[in-house]
C-alpha cells in the first residue's frame, strides 16, 4: 500500500514537471529565428539615431532642379521648342518652389534617393515648370524625342540623359512640365512633408502632380495619335500587348479591335508586360523569360484623351481613377519604372506587396516570414542590424481581397510617414502573431493602416508601435482624394461629388449618393481583435470620420498605450428612411450611406443605427477558437484583464464590458458604457476634464470603479439604467466625505430605487480602520449619508456598503457591521465575484455532505447504543 506522503510527493513532482513543460511551451512562441529574422523581444535594438532619416531625406542635394517660368514670351518659346504641336496655356496660374514649401523639398529628396544611381557630382537636371488653370488641360510633361534612326529611338531627351545614353551636353535643353489646377479649388502645397495617406482636403495635391508628371518625363508616355501608334514607339509602348501580341510601329487602333479607340477604357485590351511587374503578380514564381508571362495576371492600360497612359489600378497615382488616396507610388508603379529601364531598388520602399485576390470560396493564404528593416542600398536582402530609415515605405501592402495573411516577419522602420502594414482590399484577414512586432517609430508614421475596402478582419497578438512624433499605431482612414475631395469624396458606405453639384452638372441628391461601389458598402473593418500590445504616441487607435470600424475586441492581456479616438458619425435623414454622414468640411456635401442590395430600399432604421456604432468589447473570448469573432462566437471571459493607458473619445463609440477587469487610465467621452459581471476602472489624468457618457447601463454584477485617490466627475448625459446588483465605487476621505461626483443629467432607472455606492480609500486608511471597528462604523455611516444626499434628487438611495475598495489597485475587502462596529474581512478582486451566486455544484456538494454527515451520525449512534444510556 502506497503511503499518503508518497502520493503527495508524486503529485507535486507531476505539477512541477507540467509547469516546466508549459514554460518551455510558452517560450517557444518567441523562437530563435533563422538568419534574416529577429526575435520578438529584441526588436528595439534595431533603432538608433532617429534623426538619421532627416539628414538623408531633407537636406540631400536634389537630382532635379525646377524653376518656374512666368514670362509669356518665354513660355511660348519653350512650348514651340520642347512641346511641338502643343499650344501654350492661355490662362496662367501661380507656382512656387522654395525651401519653405516642404512638398517640393520632400518630393525632390525622395526622387533623388530613389534614382541616386543616376546622380553625378554637381550635376542637376534643370527643368522649367509652367503653371496653368485652363479647364481642359491636364498636368503633364513634354519633351523632344529621338527619331527612329537613333540608338535612343523613341526616348525623350530627358529619359536618355537620365539613363546616360545619347547624352546631351547641356542639362537645360530638354524637358518641360505643366502643372494644371482648378482655380476654384486651389492647389495644396503643405509646409509639412508628404504623407502616404494624403491630407490635401478640398484642394488638389501638388505632390501628386509632381509624381504624375515626373513619370511621364522619365518615359511613361506613348507615341500615338488618335488613329494609332506612330514610329518610333516609346520605351513604354514596347511593353504593351494586345491579346498577348506586342504592339508594333504604325499599327492602327481599329486593326487591334473593332471598337478600339485611343481613349477607350477597356475595349483595346492593352496590358503592360515586363519582368518585374510580372514577378509582382506571379505568387512567388520567378519570371525569367517572355514565355513565362501570364496573360491573366497583368496590369491593364488605357489612354486619356491627352494621350497619357493610365494603369487600370484602383486609387494609385498613375491610375485613371477618379479617386486616388496614395501619396507616393505603389510597388506596381515602381516595378514599371524598372521594366522601362531604371535601376532602382523598390525593396527599400516595399517589403511585400500582395496584388492578387482570392474568392469567397477559395481564399489565398500568405505567411510573410521575411523581415523589413534597413536596406544596404543594393539589390540584396535587408541588413539585420538597423531599422529602415527610408520615408514613405510600406513593410507589407495588401492590395488584393480575400487573402489570409500572417505577418510573421518583423517590420522595423523610423522613416518619416512610413506605414508598417497598409490594407487597401476587402474581406482580408490579417494576423500579427505573438512572435511578431510592427514598429514604426518615424515622425508621422503608422503601424498599421486600413485605407480602403470593406469587412477586413485584423487580429493582433504581437506588438504594434508608433512612438515617434504624431505616431499612430492603428489608423482606419480613407485619407484625401489627391484630385480634391470636392471632386470626389469616398468613405465607408458613401461616394460624394460636391463639385459636380456646384457646377450644376448633377442634382444634390445625385451628388450625395453617387454610384457607391460594392467594395465600400460595408465597414472598413468588421472585427479588430487585440490580445497583444498597441502603443501610439498620438493615437493608439484612430478612426477617421471617413471610416467605420464595427467591432474592437480587447481580449485578456491586451495592453493599449495611447488615446483611442473615433471621428466616425452618422445621422438619420429628416424623412426617417435613410442615413447620412456629415462631411468634415462645410464645403462638402453630406453623403448618403448605401448598403448591400440584400437589405433593400426600406431600411430597418433601428437595426442600422445600432449596427453603425463602433463596439469596443472588453473581457470577451471566442467560443470556438477556430472561427472568427462574430456575434454568435463570442462569450464573456471572467479571467480577462485589459489595460488601457489613454483616453477613449468618440460619439459613436460603445464601451461594452462582459467579464473580468478592465483598467482605463484616462477619461472617456463616448456614447454608451455597458458593464455586466465585470469591473471597469476609470482614473482620468490630472487635467480636470470630466468623463462623459450618453448612456450608462450597469447590469447585474457590473462595477464602475472611480476610486483613484483623487477627485473626478462622471457625467451621464441622457439615461442611466443601474441594477440593484451592480455597484459604483467612489473615492472618500478618511472621514467618509465623498470626493468624486456622478451626475445623471437625463433619466435614471433603478429597480426599487436602489443605486449601490461603495467607498474607496487608501491602503493606510484601510489598515487604520481594521484595528478600530467603531471608527470604521462612523466612517461608513458618514459615507452612506453623503451618498444618499447625492441620490436624493434622483429619487434613489444606496444600501449600506458591503465592501471597501483600495485606491491603489483593483482590490477590495468585505465589511461586516453591527451596532458595535464594522469589521474588515476577506479580500475580493471584483464586485461581480463577491456577489456572484454559488454554482449549482456547490449546492449539490453541500447537500451531499450534509446527507453523509447525517448518515455517519446515525451509524455512530447505533454503534454506541449500548454505552452510557444503553
Amino acid at each position: 500500500m502506497i503511503h499518503a506522503k508518497t502520493v503527495i510527493a508524486m503529485v507535486l513532482f507531476g505539477l512541477m514537471y507540467q509547469h516546466q513543460a508549459m514554460a518551455n511551451s510558452d517560450s517557444s512562441t518567441y523562437p530563435s529565428q533563422a538568419v534574416g529574422h529577429y526575435q520578438h523581444n529584441d526588436i528595439h535594438r534595431l533603432f538608433s539615431d532617429l534623426k538619421e532619416s532627416d539628414k538623408i531625406f531633407v537636406s540631400r542635394n536634389s537630382l532635379f532642379k525646377p524653376y518656374v517660368v512666368t514670362d509669356e514670351n518665354e513660355i511660348k518659346e519653350l512650348f514651340s521648342v520642347r512641346a511641338k504641336g502643343i499650344n501654350p496655356p492661355s490662362q496662367m496660374g501661380t507656382l512656387e518652389f522654395s525651401p519653405s514649401k516642404m512638398t517640393w523639398v520632400n518630393a525632390s529628396s525622395i526622387l533623388s534617393f530613389l534614382f541616386r544611381r543616376y546622380v553625378a557630382d554637381n550635376q542637376t537636371f534643370n527643368v522649367p515648370f509652367v503653371a496653368s488653370t485652363d479647364r481642359d488641360r491636364p498636368s503633364r510633361a513634354y519633351d523632344l524625342h529621338y527619331n527612329a534612326s537613333n540608338l535612343c529611338s523613341g526616348m525623350g531627351f530627358f529619359e536618355s540623359n537620365l539613363k546616360n545614353v545619347c547624352v546631351l551636353d547641356k542639362h537645360d535643353n530638354f524637358g518641360l512640365v505643366e502643372i494644371n489646377y482648378n482655380p476654384d479649388i486651389g492647389l495644396f502645397s503643405s509646409t509639412y512633408r508628404i504623407r502616404l495617406l494624403p491630407e490635401n482636403g478640398v484642394q488638389e495635391s501638388l505632390s501628386h502632380k509632381l509624381f504624375l508628371t515626373f513619370a511621364s518625363l522619365i518615359g511613361v508616355y506613348s507615341n500615338h495619335n488618335q488613329v494609332g501608334f506612330r514610329s518610333p514607339l516609346s520605351t513604354f509602348d514596347y511593353h504593351l500587348t494586345n491579346n498577348n501580341t506586342f504592339i508594333t510601329e504604325n499599327v492602327k487602333f481599329s486593326d487591334l479591335q473593332k471598337k478600339c479607340e485611343y481613349d477607350s477604357f477597356s475595349a483595346c485590351h492593352f496590358k503592360f508586360v515586363g519582368e518585374n511587374t510580372e514577378n509582382l503578380l506571379a505568387d512567388g514564381k520567378k519570371i525569367t523569360s517572355q514565355s513565362d508571362f501570364s496573360s491573366k495576371k497583368r496590369f491593364s492600360v488605357h489612354f486619356t484623351k491627352s494621350g497619357s497612359p493610365k494603369l487600370n489600378l484602383n486609387n494609385s497615382i498613375l491610375s485613371g481613377s477618379s479617386y486616388i488616396n496614395y501619396g507616393f507610388y505603389n510597388q506596381a508603379e515602381l516595378e514599371m519604372f524598372r521594366d522601362i529601364g531604371y535601376n532602382i531598388n523598390t525593396a527599400e520602399f516595399f517589403g511585400t506587396s500582395i496584388y492578387n485576390s482570392g474568392t469567397p470560396e477559395k481564399r489565398v493564404v500568405y505567411n510573410i516570414t521575411s523581415s523589413f528593416t534597413a536596406s544596404n542600398g543594393e539589390l540584396r536582402p535587408f541588413k539585420q542590424e538597423k531599422a529602415s530609415i527610408v520615408p514613405l515605405s510600406i513593410g507589407t501592402h495588401i492590395y488584393g481581397s480575400y487573402n489570409d495573411v500572417t505577418q510573421s516577419g518583423i517590420i522595423a522602420s523610423q522613416g518619416f510617414g512610413s506605414i508598417g502594414i497598409r490594407v487597401d482590399g476587402s474581406r482580408n484577414r490579417l494576423l500579427i502573431p505573438k512572435s511578431s512586432s510592427i514598429i514604426e517609430n518615424g515622425e508621422s508614421a503608422t503601424g498599421l493602416a486600413v485605407t480602403y475596402g470593406r469587412n477586413n478582419i485584423i487580429d493582433i497578438r504581437g506588438d504594434v508601435e508608433a512612438s515617434g512624433v504624431d505616431g499612430t499605431a492603428l489608423r482606419f482612414d480613407f485619407g484625401s482624394n489627391v484630385l480634391s475631395d470636392l471632386k470626389e469624396f469616398r468613405g465607408s458606405y458613401r461616394r460624394v461629388r460636391t463639385y459636380d453639384y456646384l457646377q450644376r452638372k448633377i442634382s444634390k441628391e445625385q451628388a450625395e449618393s453617387y454610384n457607391v461601389p460594392i467594395d465600400i458598402r460595408g465597414p472598413l473593418v468588421s472585427s479588430l481583435n487585440i490580445s497583444g500590445k498597441i502603443t501610439g504616441k498620438k493615437y493608439s487607435i484612430y478612426i477617421d470620420d471617413s471610416a467605420h470600424v464595427e467591432n474592437i475586441n480587447l481580449t485578456s492581456k491586451a495592453k493599449i498605450n495611447g488615446d483611442i479616438v473615433s471621428k466616425w458619425s452618422y445621422f438619420v435623414a429628416p424623412d426617417g428612411k435613410s442615413l447620412y454622414s456629415k462631411a468634415y468640411n462645410p464645403k462638402l456635401l453630406a453623403g448618403k450611406l448605401h448598403f448591400d442590395a440584400a437589405y433593400g430600399e426600406n431600411l430597418n432604421m433601428p437595426f442600422f443605427v445600432k449596427k453603425l456604432a463602433t463596439n469596443i468589447n472588453l473581457g470577451v473570448k471566442k467560443k470556438n477558437k477556430a472561427k472568427d469573432f462574430t456575434s454568435d462566437n463570442i462569450v464573456s471571459d471572467s479571467k480577462s484583464h485589459v489595460e488601457i493607458n489613454g483616453n477613449i473619445i468618440g460619439k459613436t463609440l460603445n464601451l461594452l464590458s462582459y467579464g473580468g477587469m478592465s483598467d482605463i487610465i484616462g477619461l472617456i467621452n463616448i456614447n454608451r458604457l455597458y458593464i455586466k459581471d465585470s469591473s471597469v476602472y476609470i482614473a482620468p489624468t490630472k487635467d480636470g476634464t470630466n468623463s462623459v457618457v450618453e448612456i450608462l447601463d450597469l447590469n447585474r454584477g457590473g462595477q464602475l470603479d472611480l476610486t483613484n485617490g483623487g477627485s473626478q466627475t462622471f457625467i451621464v448625459k441622457e439615461k442611466a439604467s443601474i441594477s440593484s446588483n451592480a455597484v459604483i465605487c467612489l473615492d472618500a476621505d478618511k472621514d467618509g466625505m465623498i470626493i468624486d461626483d456622478i451626475k445623471f443629467e437625463g433619466s435614471l432607472f433603478a429597480p426599487d430605487g436602489v443605486v449601490n455606492i461603495e467607498p474607496g480609500i487608501s491602503y493606510n486608511d484601510v489598515k487604520r480602520y481594521s484595528s478600530d471597528p467603531k471608527a470604521l462604523l462612523e466612517f461608513m455611516n458618514n459615507f452612506v449619508r453623503q451618498a444618499n444626499q447625492k441620490l436624493d434628487k434622483y429619487h434613489a438611495y444606496t444600501r449600506f456598503p458591503k465592501h471597501l475598495w483600495y485606491t491603489q489597485g483593483g482590490m477590495g475587502r468585505t465589511v461586516n457591521c453591527s451596532s458595535r462596529g464594522c469589521y474588515i474581512g476577506d479580500f475580493i478582486n471584483t464586485y461581480s465575484n463577491a456577489t456572484k451566486p454559488l454554482p449549482m455544484w456547490r449546492y449539490i456538494l453541500s447537500i451531499a455532505g450534509c446527507i453523509l454527515m447525517l448518515a455517519f451520525s446515525v451509524v455512530l449512534i447505533r454503534k454506541t447504543g449500548s454505552g452510557r444510556y444503553g
